[in-house]
């Protein structure tokens, strides 16, 4: 079908693949298990954080736990010291083109390190694969992976608002689900785009029932997310 473009071209060999995570790294885990397996056709190569430790520990987060486990390098560029507060940069309009700078300027830290790792190691990333990662792809980033990354959302994005815009995005989408009264959700598996969580979908996961308790809270929507 002429309409339809390859992301990869298995003739090539196996796919190769750096990942980006932020937190507790369980889809990140998920798909190096699924590298590992005898018909898979992909290697995860690199990881990418933009945290090393868990908020207000010195625990290396989860994401570069299972790395560690897996033998897989990490590179850590900290989102925080290097953008600032999204929150008080909103305080303002200079705020926000500081922090949209910042931001720019942080994406390419982030392809400069893809690019030493693989010049290091003689390979070129096909995929950029973001399970669970917290910040945007912007500039030289976005460029280098516009059809080339896809994204592991935690909540359904086939359900929109009546304005035409999705319902469940962003960083507590689950909790707005459930609050939302879905009775269960879905992981969604987008490609990246340049609008948050606006990608194409290319796959839903499994329903998962929720079990928590009454009212909803953050806490219990944040468990039942680990569940997915």
């Amino acid at each position: 079908m002429k309409d339809i473009t390859n992301m990869f071209d298995p003739e090539r060999g196996r796919m190769q693949v750096v990942a980006f995570a932020s937190g507790s790294g369980t889809n990140f885990r998920e798909a190096v298990i699924e590298s590992k397996k005898p018909d898979s056709n992909f290697d995860i190569r690199l990881l990418i954080t933009d945290k090393k430790v868990k908020k207000g520990t010195d625990e290396d987060i989860g994401a570069i736990k299972y790395a560690h486990e897996y033998h897989i390098p990490v590179r850590t560029v900290n989102g925080f010291e290097a953008c600032g507060s999204w929150q008080k940069a909103q305080e303002n309009v200079s705020g926000l083109r500081a922090y949209h700078k910042r931001s720019i300027d942080f994406s390419q830290r982030l392809y400069n390190e893809i690019v030493e790792f693989e010049s290091s190691m003689g390979i070129k990333f096909d995929l950029a694969l973001l399970a669970g990662y917290m910040r945007f792809f912007q500039g030289s980033l976005l460029r280098r992976f516009i059809r080339s990354a896809i994204n592991v959302h935690p909540a359904r994005l086939d359900k929109f608002f009546p304005e035409g815009n999705r319902k469940f995005t962003g960083e507590n989408a689950v909790y707005d689900a459930l609050i939302d009264d879905e009775p269960s959700t879905r992981s969604s598996i987008i490609l990246l785009d340049a609008e948050a969580d606006g990608g194409s979908i290319l796959s839903l996961g499994p329903r998962v029932p929720y079990t928590g308790k009454y009212p909803v809270t953050q806490e219990e929507a944040d468990k039942h997310q680990n569940l997915q």
